[in-house]
């Protein structure tokens, strides 16, 4: 059999057994049942929060509520008027917080404390406008010189030294920006948890000593390989369906801060490039799970290897933090080039409009050489290693002695 069939029979295997697992199961159903009550708990929460509620009591003038919303419109604000046929109807609703303030009698504003500037804007425009509309009918105006005086202006600023030159960005842009970002957070939460899963795989091999029976039948290289293929399929797998959850729940429920985002504003380009990159982060990720994990012979000396990958992997999620919050692009360009780091920072610079041709094409030769070394390093530290039971062995050693073990053809 050769090492192709070898690694693919391992693949599947892994992808079999790790699948039936309760674990798995449990978590892929409820992460994404957790997503979509979430983002339907958040949306039903915050659905009328950006629309102050407004009131009218007390004698009211004619077209208040009127002027108060063509006011509020020309402001680009939403507002929610509520009519109250007595003042102190009006002021039992500011009481129990109903509404935040009340225009009484066309002229006095009452709030339980101070309203907002734009609240206070708002109603004290209506109010003036609703004035100036009433005089001018009693003068005779006609209605287009009353709406010439009532309607109010929408005063445009221009800045001759502006202090930020940069174009603004549009919907699109901002959508495939966050969409990176949380696209960052999903590799990174990704790669800890089906990395280790390698790591743990191997070291119930070594426990279990059925590692000597596979690699008298396997290739090394072939083991390992299988090993990160068919457990970085469940991981796939994993986020396909959380992201699945993720557009279903906006569907169902869509939060006003992603009104009008969709599949087409991020752009089909930039997920690719983001299941792109994710498959050369996990793969650059595991190799080193499994490497370390090759260590060790016993599961509770999986914190002792875990939290190296981890520390690797953080300064690119500061990166990206560091970048969205303004700071230079020159330390984000050098760690789009470093293999730990590229697999968050490439993407991210590339559905922000970033990157050249020439550098996406460097780093992923870059990563794509670093992963063949990993699977040469690991190969050879799991053959030195593999066999070793008891305390943890170090890299260095493993390495040593996997150059004297014989490999299987």
């Amino acid at each position: 059999m050769n090492s192709t069939s070898q690694m693919w029979i391992v693949a599947k295997r892994e992808f079999m057994e790790r699948s039936k697992t309760n674990a798995f199961r449990i978590t892929l159903v409820g992460l994404s049942v957790l997503i979509i009550v979430g983002i339907f708990g958040v949306s039903v929460i915050t659905g009328d929060a950006d629309a102050a509620a407004i009131g009218v009591g007390g004698v009211s003038p004619e077209g208040i509520v009127e002027d108060i919303e063509a006011v509020a419109e020309a402001s680009g604000e939403d507002v929610i008027v509520t009519e109250y046929d007595s003042e102190a109807l009006a002021r039992d609703a500011i009481e129990s917080g109903t509404v935040e303030a009340v225009l009484i009698d066309g002229e006095t504003v009452v709030s339980q404390s101070s309203p907002s500037a734009t609240v206070s804007s708002i109603l004290a425009t209506a109010a003036q406008a609703n004035a100036r509309k009433q005089v001018a009918t009693e003068l005779g105006l006609s209605d287009a010189d009353v709406a010439m005086l009532v309607v109010p202006i929408v005063v445009q600023f221009v800045e001759l030294e502006p202090t930020d030159a940069a174009e603004p960005e549009d919907s699109g842009d901002e959508a495939r920006a966050v969409a990176s970002f949380l696209s960052s957070m999903v590799l990174l939460t990704t790669i800890m948890m089906f990395g280790q899963f390698v790591a743990v795989g191997i070291v119930e091999e070594k426990q279990n000593r059925i590692v000597e029976v596979i690699l008298s039948r396997v290739r090394t290289s072939s083991l390992l390989i299988g090993k990160v293929l068919g457990i970085g399929a469940l991981g796939l797998l994993q986020v396909a369906a959380l992201g699945a959850a993720a557009v279903l729940g906006l569907a169902i429920a869509p939060l006003p801060t992603f009104e009008g985002w969709d599949i087409t504003s991020v752009g089909i380009t930039a997920v690719l490039w983001l299941v792109f990159w994710f498959i050369l982060g996990y793969l650059t990720y595991s190799f080193m799970y499994a490497t370390l994990g090759a260590t060790i012979s016993r599961q509770e000396d999986m914190q002792s290897i875990a939290f190296i990958p981890a520390i690797s992997i953080m300064p690119a999620y500061l990166l990206i933090v560091f970048s969205i919050e303004g700071g230079s692009n020159v330390w984000v360009r050098m760690a789009s080039f470093v293999p730990l780091w590229s697999p968050i920072v490439m993407p991210f610079r590339i559905n922000t409009g970033d990157a050249a041709i020439w550098e996406i094409a460097l780093s992923i030769a870059i990563i794509v050489l670093a992963i063949v070394g990993m699977v040469m390093l690991g190969s050879r530290v799991y053959r030195g290693a593999a066999l070793r039971t008891g305390g943890r062995v170090s890299v260095l050693d493993a390495w040593r002695s996997g150059s004297e073990t014989a490999e299987v053809s």
